[in-house]
């Protein structure tokens, strides 16, 4: 501890101790004064008691007086006085009352002292105290001003100020070394962060003010490793698609100009049937490379941490619903028409989120539910409740297609490195980098959900097809 910060605290703790002691001896003295304080006397019982068995008042205090001078003491001028004010006894005689005794507050109780004090005075110049006899009655004493009883009072206010400067220049050196020692933990943890260690964190041993801060920092430090962390990923992400992209664009661009250079150099001799089937690769390409540019920017932006979905509430229900009505539609013109059926409650389905994600969302997954089904697509809405009380709205959507592969559910929700086919075939619509299931998975995390996608024979082994599994938090 520097000597600056030594005087300091001497000063505070002084400072402290100055207005707790004007506070403590102020209230002692209004208590005093009310008759209610913790003012005792035995002198003052001793002679209240007797006067009390002396017979009459002015015989008692004569008494009492003539034994002081025996002893070499000073008269001490005193009065007894009626409820009403009348002088019952006085020793010596020393005239009318020093004190507007209609004014004074009196004892309630037989023996209570109630003391009066000049302003701005640590001793009192009078006491009361109330006798115990048939008709009311009190003893004036008025308080000698002496050296000694001077001493004795200020020897007992030094005393009391001196005892709570020490308890509060204790009590501040003890928050000081605490807080010192809380001082070097934050910087060590502070250093530890800016070497890049993100998991340094306080150690809390106390619920107390200052545990409570380092609880706030603790959380405050846990979001800024998961932001990093997700500022990471998505950095890694877009190193990764820069690399992908290289490949994925090279193929459909070379195919595209091959089958352009094709139709320059040749298109002239070409049959009608061999232009269409050139143009047909061109048209598929271009509609490929379109949708995965859109896509892929689609990907980019939800996965970036600072996106901040809209916050709306809507009914689940009748979005999906809207999706299914369209699913139909698309499917109407097919030879084999597919059946859409919900199954659902009814009721409505509150949810707070961005309702064109959702309305995505769904929609990728009913057209792949769409797309490999043969004659039905069953989706089923539920509200479950989880041990920790949290709703969700859980929507499973099931096929009746030939089921998705070990290798295809492992890869659901992930971007792959390579082009695929569904069913082996080479079809313009078909062909994909799972984008779709990559674009389900980022608008389920961004509203806290969960995503699965399990083979139903797995499940049921009498039953073929798809279930896709999708919660999200109402």
């Amino acid at each position: 501890m520097n000597r600056k910060l030594f005087l300091q605290l001497i000063l505070i703790s002084l400072t402290v101790s100055f207005i707790l002691g004007a506070i403590i001896i102020t209230s002692i003295r209004t208590l005093n004064e009310e008759g209610e304080g913790p003012l005792q006397n035995p002198a003052l019982e001793f002679l209240a008691r007797v006067v009390e068995r002396g017979g009459a008042y002015q015989t008692s205090l004569q008494i009492f007086e003539t034994m002081r001078i025996q002893l070499g003491m000073d008269i001490v001028p005193l009065w007894i006085v009626g409820e009403d004010g009348e002088v019952y006894a006085e020793t010596p005689p020393f005239g009318p009352l020093p004190v507007d005794w209609d004014n004074m507050t009196k004892p309630r109780r037989v023996h209570g002292i109630v003391a009066h004090y000049r302003p701005f005075r640590l001793t009192p110049d009078y006491m009361i105290i109330k006798l115990h006899s048939v008709i009311p009655a009190y003893l004036l004493i008025r308080i000698p001003n002496t050296g000694a009883v001077q001493r004795t009072l200020m020897g007992q206010a030094v005393f009391l100020f001196a005892t709570m400067s020490l308890s509060a220049f204790g009590g501040l050196l003890i928050t000081f070394v605490y807080l010192r020692q809380k001082s070097i933990q934050a910087k060590e943890v502070l250093g530890r962060l800016e070497k890049g260690d993100l998991k340094a964190r306080f150690p809390i041993t106390r619920l107390d003010e200052v545990g409570s801060l380092m609880t706030d920092f603790n959380r405050m430090a846990n979001a800024i490793e998961h932001l990093v962390s997700r500022i990471e990923e998505t950095e890694q992400s877009r190193q990764a698609l820069l690399q992908e992209l290289g490949h994925d664009l090279r193929t459909p661009m070379t195919s595209l100009r091959t089958a352009v250079d094709t139709l320059v150099a040749h298109g002239e001799v070409m049959s009608p049937d061999e232009r269409g089937q050139f143009i047909r690769i061109i048209r598929g390409e271009s509609h490929y490379f379109l949708r995965m540019i859109e896509d892929l920017f689609f990907i980019a932006e939800v996965g970036d941490p600072k996106y901040r979905k809209t916050a709306e509430e809507f009914d689940l229900n009748k979005l999906i619903s809207s999706e299914i009505l369209q699913g139909k539609d698309r499917s109407a013109d097919d030879v084999s028409p597919i059946s859409w059926d919900l199954v659902t409650d009814g009721k409505p389905l509150k949810v707070v989120g961005d309702p064109i994600l959702l309305k995505r969302l769904f929609r990728n997954a009913l057209q792949n539910a769409g797309r490999f089904a043969r004659t039905q697509v069953q989706i089923t809405l539920d509200r479950v409740k989880k041990s920790d009380g949290v709703q969700s709205a859980l929507i499973r959507i099931r096929d009746d297609g030939p089921g998705i592969s070990p290798e295809e559910a492992a890869l659901f929700g992930k971007r792959r490195t390579r082009r695929f086919a569904a069913e082996g075939g080479i079809s313009d619509s078909e062909i994909s980098l799972g984008l779709g299931s990559v674009i389900m998975a980022a608008i389920v995390r961004v509203h806290g959900g969960q995503l699965s996608v399990h083979n139903l024979q797995d499940m049921e082994p009498s039953r073929t097809g798809t279930e896709v599994v999708i919660e999200i938090p109402l």
